[in-house]
C-alpha cells in the first residue's frame, strides 16, 4: 500500500480531533462538576437547549459525553426552518432524545402584525424609571409591551395556536415540546419587575377580549392534540419576592408580593399542573437579576424559586407542585462552567426531576410602545 496516500486521511483525523478538543475538555470539566452536585445521572432529565446553528455534530458528541441525554432545539421557523430540520436529524442520529422549545408570548411576528394584541402597561407607573424618555399616552392611546403577545386574551390565543401549529408542522417527531411564556408579559402591573407577569392588561383600556385563568391550561391541551405522541411540557416563571417591594427593589416600592400577583399566578398554574405531570421552570438567575447576596449560596435563588411551586399555592389553599415534578431551565449563556455547575447543584439539592442548560439565550426583554387605539 502506498503510504503517501494514507497521509491526507490521517492528517484530517488529527485536525478533526484537535478541533473537538476544546469541546471535549469543557465537557469533562462540566461533567465532573455536575457529578459532584449529587444529581442522579442515571435517571434524571439532563437537557441542553440549543439553536439550530449550535446543534452541530461535534457539539452534540461533546454534550452526550458530558452526560446530556436530551437536546431541546429552539424553533424559530421562517428562514431558519431548513437549518432546524437539519439540526433535528443530526440530534436523532446522535442518539440523544429530540425535544423542541417554542416561545409563545414573546413573539415579534405577531407583535409587528397586530400591535393591538400586545399586553399593555397600565396601573402603576414605576416602569418609567427604566424608560424615562417614553412620552405619556394621550387620549385614545395606550402603552403596549413590545413584543409580548400573551395568550390570556382570545385574539392572541387563537393566533398563537395557529402560528405554533404551522411551526410544528412537518417536523421530525419529537419526544417532547416545551412551551415557554404561557403567562402574561413582564411588568404586567406596571411596577417594572420582569418577574411580575400575571396579566396582560392591568387597567380599563383593552384592545382584546380577556379569557379566564384556564387559558394556559387550555392552550397546552390544544397543542397536545396536535402532537399526541409527544409530551407537551409547559414552562412557568415565578413571581416577585417580598424584598422586591423595597424602594430599591425590582418592584420599586409597589407591594406586588402581598397583592394580586401570586394569587393570579396560582389560579393560572393550578389548572396547568392538574393536567401536566411535568413542568419546566424558567430560572436564568443572572438574566433575571437574582444573583443577589440575599440568597447567600451561589445560584441560591434557584432553590427558592423551585420551592415556591410547593409553598406559594398553599397560601391560597391550593395543592402545590413538588420539585420532583419540575425541570429546572438554567442559564448557560454568558456564564462560566463553574456557574452552570452551581445552578445544577442548586436544582439537584432541591429535588428537581432534572435540568435543561440553555446555551442559547431565552429572550425575555421588553420595551414600551405607544399604540393609538381604534
Amino acid at each position: 500500500m502506498n503510504r503517501q496516500s494514507d497521509a491526507p486521511p490521517l492528517l484530517s483525523v488529527i485536525l478533526a480531533c484537535l478541533l473537538l478538543l476544546p469541546f471535549a475538555l469543557n465537557a469533562v470539566s462540566l461533567t465532573n462538576r455536575i457529578r459532584q452536585s449529587g444529581e442522579d445521572l442515571s435517571t434524571s432529565f439532563r437537557g441542553a437547549l440549543l439553536s439550530a446553528d449550535q446543534a452541530v455534530e461535534g457539539r452534540l458528541h461533546s454534550l452526550k459525553s458530558s452526560g446530556v441525554n436530551a437536546i431541546v432545539l429552539l424553533l424559530r421557523g421562517g428562514d431558519q426552518r431548513e437549518a432546524e430540520q437539519r439540526a433535528s436529524e443530526l440530534v436523532r442520529r446522535s442518539g440523544l432524545a429530540l425535544h423542541y422549545w417554542v416561545e409563545v408570548a414573546h413573539c415579534r411576528e405577531l407583535a409587528d402584525a397586530h400591535p393591538d394584541w400586545m399586553a399593555s402597561l397600565q396601573g402603576h407607573t414605576e416602569w418609567r424609571r427604566l424608560f424615562s424618555d417614553v412620552p405619556h399616552p394621550g387620549d385614545g392611546e395606550v402603552v403596549k409591551t413590545y413584543p409580548w403577545v400573551p395568550i390570556l386574551s382570545k385574539e392572541p390565543f387563537d393566533a398563537q395556536l395557529q402560528r405554533i401549529e404551522e411551526l410544528l408542522a412537518d417536523r421530525p417527531q419529537p419526544a417532547g415540546v416545551f412551551l415557554n411564556d404561557l403567562q402574561g408579559a413582564p411588568s404586567a402591573c406596571g411596577c417594572g419587575n420582569h418577574l411580575c407577569r400575571w396579566t396582560s392588561d392591568y387597567g380599563k383600556l383593552r384592545t382584546t377580549m380577556p379569557l379566564t385563568n384556564d387559558a394556559p391550561a387550555e392552550f397546552v391541551a390544544a397543542i397536545r392534540k396536535l402532537l399526541p405522541e409527544a409530551e407537551v411540557i409547559p414552562v412557568w416563571t415565578t413571581e416577585c419576592e417580598e424584598h422586591d417591594g423595597a424602594a430599591n427593589g425590582l418592584c420599586a416600592g409597589v407591594g406586588c408580593f402581598k397583592g394580586i400577583c401570586w394569587k393570579a399566578w396560582t389560579e393560572q398554574l393550578v389548572p396547568v399542573a392538574r393536567h401536566s405531570e411535568t413542568l419546566g421552570v424558567l430560572l436564568p438567575y443572572r438574566a433575571f437579576q437574582r444573583d443577589l447576596p440575599i440568597y447567600e449560596e451561589p445560584a441560591g435563588w434557584i432553590a427558592e424559586a423551585l420551592n415556591s411551586f410547593q409553598d406559594m399555592p398553599a397560601r391560597y389553599r391550593e395543592a402545590g407542585v413538588p420539585a420532583s415534578r419540575l425541570l429546572a431551565v438554567l442559564q448557560g449563556w454568558n456564564v462560566a462552567d463553574r456557574q452552570i455547575a452551581q445552578q445544577v447543584t442548586a436544582a439537584a439539592e432541591s429535588g428537581a426531576a432534572g435540568h435543561i442548560i440553555a446555551y442559547t439565550e431565552i429572550e425575555q426583554g421588553w420595551k414600551p410602545q405607544i399604540l393609538k387605539m381604534k
